[in-house]
């Protein structure tokens, strides 16, 4: 940038602000991440910047009275401006974030983030959980149908992960346990039949593991929240006999 005039100067303090605000304001992503988003970001700048000393020298045929920019009179309206201009990036991260298939640099991330934002209430968390290993199971299939192994690889990893979480999560109510029981023993049976069409691709064996370990993690649970024997105290009284009803007869 030192061919640039002394005019422009100014022009350049305001994008290294900008480009400051917005390292600051970014997740801290991997080193190739980070590379490429700062190639892209200087990229954009050096061209915006370019066509700022373009328009300035052919304004230079007919000189006109200075303008200042509001936002460049005072330090903090550059930063507040800088400030919005990198959330209105990360914005724009995010999305893609959130939109990231399995085997893509932002999965691993946008896997965290669900993992994050999900609800604290039993119930609602359980079906967000439910919800994340369809969506895993479903990724998996369009990667196998596709021959992407790595993208299969990577969303039965995320898929494993879930039902890890999910098996955490479901307490010990006898109707939760169930629930979830059956799905992983549906999903299971997906991916037995997965694994007989693509027998080389280990990841499918080893979420049938962790599918099947669950399962029998949450059999031993749901026999403990249901009991197999009448309780003492049971529909005759609280000390087994009979009630005060048959003593009198």
């Amino acid at each position: 940038m030192s061919g640039y005039e002394d005019n422009d100067l100014g022009a350049l303090d305001r994008l290294e602000d900008l480009l400051e605000a917005y390292c600051e304001a970014r997740l801290a992503p991997s080193g190739a991440v980070l590379a490429r988003i700062r190639a892209n970001i200087v990229t954009q700048a050096a061209a915006a910047a370019a066509t700022t000393a373009a328009a300035s020298r052919l304004q230079l045929v007919e000189p006109a009275p200075k303008r200042t920019h509001w936002w460049s009179t005072s330090p903090v309206l550059r930063r507040a401006f800088a400030l919005g201009f990198a959330a209105t990036l990360t914005l724009g991260t995010t999305a893609a974030v959130m939109a990231a298939p399995p085997g893509s640099p932002f999965y691993n991330a946008r896997v965290y983030l669900e993992a994050l934002a999900l609800p604290t209430q039993a119930d609602a968390r359980l079906e967000a959980h439910e919800r994340h290993l369809d969506e895993r199971l479903a990724e998996a299939e369009t990667a196998a149908a596709a021959g992407d192994f790595n993208a299969l690889t990577a969303a039965l990893a995320a898929y494993q992960a879930e039902v890890d979480a999910a098996t955490g999560d479901v307490g010990d109510d006898a109707s939760r346990l169930a629930h979830l029981e059956a799905m992983l023993a549906k999903h299971t049976a997906m991916l037995t039949a997965l694994a007989a069409r693509l027998p080389e691709q280990s990841s499918i064996e080893h979420a049938i593991d962790m599918s099947s370990n669950a399962i029998d993690k949450l059999k031993a649970r749901g026999n403990h929240a249901h009991p197999t024997h009448t309780p003492p105290g049971g529909p005759g009284g609280d000390d087994g006999g009979p009630s005060e009803d048959q003593g009198q007869q």
